[in-house]
């Protein structure tokens, strides 16, 4: 199997009904349909690999999101859900990050029983910037949990400071004691905003992935033992 990157989901968000139903009077109004459009999320498997979870065959995943947002506007907030659904008895042994300081260069660790932890990396500047993608970078606060359960929660919250949105990418990892093919769905909400005067916010619009696909299907596969792929680019051992 290739180690680059995989398109899993490249979408457009759309207006949650649900949000725009109960939006009442306050200080900032409704982004227009035609000014939401132009908003999207891409994520991509970007590596998968097998590792030994403390004796028992299992996978490591990462993957890359992108909230691209329309023209003039930014993400202030948005959630992430991945819920794996085969094969049976899945569950997330560990999941990264689970809070990260911003603006600083970082790699995933895993040990032997599958945990997953951030090491932080001092990257010397004149190193060129496509050596790079074997660290993460982090524009926002991120927030993330679901061990031992079936479904990962990402939060990524902006700058409240800068309020300057979430920034291009967001790098998310995950264990699984299991190898082979996976299924699970991706669900999507997130708050898009227009600025007004004096970096006030003028106008906001909550989005969906949707919204006919609140729940959208992936697949992604954990090559066998025997198979490496390459996430030692994005891991190294603990």
């Amino acid at each position: 199997m290739s180690d680059q990157d995989i398109p899993l989901i490249d979408e457009a968000l759309a207006p949650d009904p649900d949000a725009d139903a109960e939006l009442g009077p306050g200080d900032a109004a409704a982004i227009a349909d035609e000014d939401v459009r132009g908003s999207r999320l891409l994520l991509v498997r970007r590596a998968a690999e097998s590792v030994d979870l403390d004796g028992t065959p299992g996978g490591a995943v990462q993957f890359a999101c992108t909230f691209q947002p329309a023209y003039g506007a930014r993400f202030t907030w948005a959630r992430l859900l991945l819920r794996l659904e085969t094969p049976d008895h899945i569950h997330i042994v560990d999941l990264a990050p689970r809070e990260v300081l911003e603006e600083k260069p970082v790699q995933f660790t895993i040990d032997g029983k599958g945990k997953l932890g951030i090491s932080y990396q001092a990257v010397d500047a004149s190193v060129e910037k496509g050596t790079q993608k074997q660290f993460a970078i982090y524009h926002c606060k991120v927030q993330g949990s679901g061990e031992s359960t079936t479904l990962a929660r990402w939060d990524f919250n902006e700058n409240p400071y800068r309020k300057d949105g979430l920034g291009p990418e967001q790098v998310l990892a995950v264990t699984l004691p299991v190898t082979g093919d996976i299924t699970g769905t991706v669900s999507v909400s997130a708050r898009l905003a227009r600025g007004g005067v004096q970096g006030g916010i003028d106008s906001i619009r909550d989005l969906i992935l949707g919204p006919q696909e609140r729940h959208y299907r992936i697949f992604f596969t954990i090559p066998k033992p025997e198979q490496p792929t390459g996430l030692r680019r994005f891991l190294r051992l603990g």
